[in-house]
C-alpha cells in the first residue's frame, strides 16, 4: 500500500499517522451482521466522531478497533502497525471518549486510574501504582 503526505487547507498530513480501516465486518455467532465493510480513514491531529442511528453498528465498529471483540473480516492500520495483530502497541497511541459515564461506584479513585492505566498499556503494576500516586497527590 502506498502511503505519502496528503495537504488539505494548507495542513499537511502524513499517511503514516492516519488509522487506515479497510473493509472492517463483524457478524456474530447468531448470524446477525452488526458492521458491513466499514472502510475509512482518521487523521493525526483531527477529531473523529462516528455518528449514526441506533443499531448501525457504531458500538461494534469501536470494540473492534479497541480490542474488545474480534472483527470477522477486514484490517485496519495504524501508521504501519496492524491493530488487530498488535493492540497493545494502538493502546499506546488511542483514547476513545464513551457516549456514557465509565466511572463505577463500587470502585475508588485509585482502582479506577489503575484500570484506565493497564488500558492505555502501562504493564510493569510497580509503574502503573508510580503513576496513579503522582495523579492522586
Amino acid at each position: 500500500m502506498k502511503r505519502g503526505n496528503f495537504e488539505a487547507e494548507n495542513i499537511v498530513i502524513n499517511a503514516n499517522e492516519a488509522l487506515q480501516i479497510r473493509g472492517l465486518k463483524k457478524r456474530y455467532a447468531s448470524g446477525k451482521l452488526a458492521v458491513d465493510g466499514v472502510s475509512m480513514t482518521m487523521y493525526s491531529g483531527q477529531i473523529f466522531a462516528l455518528l449514526g442511528h441506533n443499531g448501525a453498528g457504531k458500538t461494534t465498529t469501536i470494540g473492534m478497533l479497541t480490542g474488545l471483540m474480534e472483527p470477522s473480516e477486514g484490517y485496519a492500520t495504524l501508521g504501519t502497525t496492524n491493530i488487530f495483530e498488535d493492540m497493545s502497541e494502538l493502546r499506546e497511541n488511542l483514547g476513545v471518549c464513551p457516549q456514557h459515564n465509565v466511572l463505577y461506584g463500587h470502585l475508588t479513585v485509585r482502582e479506577h486510574l489503575e484500570i484506565f492505566a493497564s488500558l492505555k498499556g502501562v504493564k510493569c503494576s510497580d509503574e502503573i501504582r508510580r503513576r496513579v500516586d503522582r495523579m492522586i497527590y
